[in-house]
């Protein structure tokens, strides 16, 4: 899709990290979102949320992205989950049954969340800090 770039938020809750995602999920952005959940991986996280209902397309690469974020978790023995995408986003999951497979969750909102500092690398090899980044 020629679109929306995708943007990556972090937060830690109470009991958990929370990586917010909105935009496309797609082969360009691919590596700031798996290296933002590799920080979170590496603060200690024990439970990770990847909230996408903000995300719009996904490609396989990010398909794939989301599969090794989730296997690095398992190997970490971080407990992972995701919310449910909105339109061609939840359809990948239905179309492939991931959705019967994966650990899909709601975002819990309510909690207070505090805002995590990400340095992801851009597409150019330099890196943005700040909480948010644009990819």
């Amino acid at each position: 899709m020629d679109g929306e770039q995708l943007e990556i938020r972090a937060y830690e809750e109470p009991d958990r990290y929370v990586l917010v995602l909105t935009g496309e999920l797609d082969l360009a952005a691919v590596a700031a979102f798996e290296a933002a959940a590799e920080q979170l991986c590496e603060m200690g996280a024990r439970r990770l949320l990847v909230e996408i209902t903000g995300v719009d397309f996904i490609d396989s690469s990010g398909l794939r992205a989301i599969l090794n974020v989730k296997a690095e978790c398992d190997r970490r023995d971080i407990e992972f989950s995701m919310t449910h995408g909105s339109g061609q986003a939840e359809r990948l999951f239905e179309l492939t049954r991931l959705v019967e497979r994966l650990p899909f969750r709601k975002s819990g909102r309510t909690r207070p969340r505090r805002p995590v500092e990400l340095s992801p690398r851009s597409r150019t090899g330099t890196d943005e800090s700040g909480p948010e980044a644009v990819v």
